[in-house]
């Protein structure tokens, strides 16, 4: 490694906090605005958001190591951010521009990682490729940030893998298909080499000879629908390459001009992944293949037919099948209903059948039968230690229950379990004798800080690992179990999760480690309860922040997490009483809870549920999140028994997750929260509401914001019975709405407007100080969302915007001013997805200090160095 990598090391953060000095000069009037809308505008370098709340939190399919530096680590979680850590996962930073356009453009950086590589002789360079078929990324900075080549030859096509020649940083191959689609690309008996084929990426092995600057098409030999899966140069002759592919495994050895499929020893053509380990000493370059696993009916039962994991010591040209006693009884879980359940929906799939119409026809378990594994890693210090995963959900097609990392130490002999989470690894297990009988070691072998309670919350657990990989110096063997990252320091014998550090043991209270996969929700706070702010999630029910992070870091943001229920809950809105701040709501888009108001009246520490606020709504299965947004839950400050919030129809654009399916418009409570009512009269049909605020001098009058076409601002006078437009804002809102609705402290009104698709020129924030008659642009920004002033200075502005297609989605994100709106400063760097806020908060008690919640990535916040200081009101 260079010195230069080795001084690269320290967490971003900290570089950017030292910049402080070098703060821009906010810039005001038409010239800024104009910009914005044409050119990439840099972010001020004194403000940078970090991330706070738990570390992951959410599925994550994408991780790979640097080849030679065994601190890095780069992961795409699914929810669209991709992070790099230079300290072996211990803490993370996005590797995105957050000063690019909007994620779909490609610009940003790879979005999820399909592969990663680097040259050996500057470890600073690579290339990666994503899945969002965008082309090949390139570092210079050791993955720090990626630029797009733009390469015409890759536009519109899946770059599956790249690799390095190892001897010559010129000299690059990349694969095309979409074989790292590992939960999405599927196969069954109707579609044996995979059931996505992605026409413009078939048959593409591409070369280029100068560091990327150009690429040629080889494929000769290749079977005209080859997808790749993996592609290797040799270590020791440059010529020869190795490819796992679709359609078998091929060899070339006259660097990549011609390939021929190597077939001795196979008794299948698709494979599913490669792996490999070099003994430089000897020479020895030993090759393991997951050639996928095929069954075949026998009576009414399956038994394995096919496939299964191959080893070649002669580089490719001969294989041999190491079966060992990979293959389980099945027969031993017939009284297990939920893994008989897996068993039959995958085999189901794979020959074409409904799984009723399997289960009658084949009812009897198999006696012996091989999970269909999707990837394999070996230990760089030992060619015999060999680790495999299976990875299984409640709705996996291509794989079954039980056992997540299967482990061979003999070279594919004698396999065993290796990541052992749930009920069944016990001694009291009704498994346990099957198990000890195979010679599988027991009892759950995890360690979790955050989400502690499940290592024992199923019997075996629901959603297994997604992958399993080392290090460069096999120190760190890494693994994503769940919504879980998991690493291993001693080959797999015991994993620990180092995503969450506690800042004081034995509590809820954490420092996340910068990679959140968290779906984000809106931000709360009451002006009595100080230094409290209440962050609502998806899945993740409620974090609150505290002041205890800098016991694990310096600068570091803590959170306490809680709970509601002993189920998942995701967290639509959150609100205090007040008069009495012990008494507490909550109101949830999906999951347990969802559409029932539950009260605490102890503080948040228990809950009971109070009213049902959107009545029981159909969940289609494998139709998505199945949301219903509660959003902005307010309390009438006189009279506590008036409650209302709004539920938006087109909420997957405003970056929440998912489109509500029901309930659009705005809810009324007149007796606490007891029983609820549509409150919709006077309001259009289209009921798109995305805000409700009480008038600052009568709380029998509110506001409410309807977007998109026949949207506006609409004005109750009558605590929600009916409503009419407030007409002075008609020519704001047109055909676009009225996005959101904010009160300053001074007096001043401010609304936000904006859409997707609208002109360049139709959106922005516009403030008004004389009771909503005459209204003045501040803020010129075609898709502007949601707007806040400080509590403690009004002239305090913050607002954030969401990417426009007529600019391009160019420069979506968070922008601030000190001065009431004259000038404006962009402040997105930190912040992976600056373009998918959902929600922003501007602490009270604390100036400078500022929140943002992101659909994907959790919440960031950042301390301005110069923030306005308070004022009196």
């Amino acid at each position: 490694m260079s010195k230069n990598s080795l001084c690269k090391i320290v967490p971003l953060s900290f570089l950017f906090l030292g910049m402080s000095i070098y703060a821009q000069t906010p810039e005001k009037g038409a010239t800024f605005f104009k910009r914005l809308k044409t050119e990439t505008i840099t972010s001020d370098p004194a403000v940078v958001w970090q991330q706070f709340g738990p570390g992951m939190s959410g599925n994550n399919k994408c991780a790979f190591w640097h080849p030679i530096d065994p601190n890095a680590l780069y992961i795409s979680p699914n929810m669209g951010n991709s992070y790099v850590s230079f300290d072996k996962g211990k803490t993370y930073n996005t590797m995105l521009n957050a000063d690019e356009s909007g994620y779909r453009e490609g610009q940003r950086g790879p979005m999820q990682l399909f592969s990663v590589d680097f040259s050996r002789q500057n470890p600073d360079f690579g290339f990666c490729s994503d899945d969002k078929n965008k082309g090949i990324f390139i570092t210079n900075d050791q993955g720090r940030s990626w630029k797009n080549l733009n390469h015409p030859v890759f536009q519109g096509k899946y770059v599956s893998c790249v690799t390095v020649d190892p001897k010559d940083d010129n000299i690059w191959y990349a694969g095309g298909g979409e074989m790292r689609h590992l939960g999405r690309m599927l196969f069954p008996n109707s579609k044996p080499h995979g059931s996505k084929e992605h026409e413009p990426s078939l048959n593409k092995l591409w070369k280029s000879t100068d560091k990327g600057k150009n690429w040629e098409v080889l494929n000769k030999g290749l079977h005209p629908k080859t997808q790749f899966e993996t592609l290797l140069v040799d270590p020791k002759d440059s010529n020869l390459i190795y490819a796992s592919t679709n359609y078998g495994f091929y060899k070339s050895t006259d660097a990549g001009n011609t390939w021929s499929q190597k077939t001795k020893g196979f008794d299948y053509d698709v494979m599913r992944a490669m792996s490999h380990h070099y003994n430089e000493k000897n020479d020895v370059l030993t090759l393991y293949v997951i050639c996928n696993p095929m069954w075949k009916t026998d009576g009414k039962t399956l038994t394995n037919d096919k496939g299964g994991i191959f080893k070649s010591v002669d580089r490719g040209e001969s294989w041999e099948k190491l079966e060992g006693n990979l293959p389980l009884d099945m027969r031993q879980f017939k009284k297990n209903a939920d893994i008989k359940k897996s068993y039959v929906h995958c085999a189901a799939y794979v020959f074409d059948m409904k799984d009723s119409e399997f289960r009658e026809k084949y009812p009897q378990m198999p006696s012996a039968i091989t999970i269909r594994f999707n990837t394999i890693a070996v230990d760089p210090n030992d060619a015999d230690n060999i680790y495999l995963n299976n990875e299984y959900s409640n709705a996996s097609r291509n794989n079954f229950k039980p056992g997540q990392i299967w482990r061979s130490k003999d070279g594919g002999k004698n396999w065993h379990v290796a990541l052992r989470n749930g009920k069944a690894w016990k001694t009291t297990s009704k498994d346990y004798a099957y198990w000890k009988e195979r010679g599988n070691p027991m009892e759950t072998n995890i360690s979790l800080r955050y989400l502690k309670d499940w290592v024992d919350r199923d019997f075996y657990e629901r959603k297994g690992s997604n992958f399993v990989r080392w290090n460069a110096d096999g120190t760190v063997l890494h693994t994503q179990m769940a919504k879980i990252s998991l690493m291993s320091y001693d080959k797999g014998e015991t994993w620990v999760d180092i995503d969450d550090e506690y800042t004081t043991p034995g509590t809820e209270s954490y420092v996340g480690a910068g990679n959140s996969n968290l779906p984000g929700h809106g931000f709360y706070q009451h002006p009595d309860i100080k230094n409290k702010v209440f962050c609502m999630a998806g899945e993740n029910s409620l974090w609150v922040t505290n002041d205890e992070g800098p016991k694990v870091r310096p600068g570091a943001q803590g959170a306490e997490s809680h709970n509601f229920l002993d189920h998942e809950t995701s967290l639509s809105w959150y609100a205090i009483h007040p008069k009495d701040t012990l008494i507490h709501y909550a109101l949830f888009f999906r999951q347990a809870a969802k559409g029932k108001l539950l009260k605490s009246v102890d503080n948040g520490k228990t809950w009971k549920e109070h009213g049902i606020a959107i009545p029981k709504w159909e969940i289609k299965a494998h139709s998505g999140d199945q949301s219903v947004h509660q959003n902005h839950l307010i309390i009438d400050p006189e009279n506590p028994e008036n409650m209302y919030f709004v539920v938006p129809k087109n909420s997957i654009d405003m970056e929440w997750v998912g489109n509500s399916v029901t309930g659009f418009g705005v809810h009324k409570s007149h007796d606490g929260g007891k029983t609820w009512q549509e409150a919709n009269t006077g309001l259009p049909t289209s009921r798109d509401a995305t805000k409700i605020a009480f008038s600052p001098k009568d709380p029998n009058t509110l506001y409410v914001t309807l977007q998109n076409k026949n949207g506006g601002l609409f004005k109750s006078v009558n605590n929600g019975a009916s409503w009419t437009k407030v007409s002075s804002t008609e020519k704001i809102s047109g055909n676009q709405g009225i996005n959101d609705i904010h009160f300053s402290r001074d007096g001043k009104a401010y609304i936000t407007a904006g859409t997707k698709k609208g002109k360049p020129n139709a959106g922005g924030v516009w403030v008004s100080n004389d009771n909503l008659r005459i209204w003045k642009r501040i803020f010129d920004y075609p898709w502007t969302n949601r707007i806040e002033t400080a509590y403690y200075n009004p002239n305090t502005i913050l607002v954030s915007t969401l990417g426009n297609v007529s600019i391009g989605t160019k420069n979506a994100g968070t922008y601030l001013s000190q001065d009431a709106g004259k000038t404006w400063a962009k402040i997105n760097l930190g912040n992976g997805q600056s373009d998918r806020i959902n929600d922003i908060a501007i602490d009270n008690y604390t100036p400078g200090k500022f929140y943002t919640s992101t659909r994907g990535s959790g919440w960031y916040v950042t301390q301005h160095p110069k923030p306005n200081k308070t004022i009196k009101l």
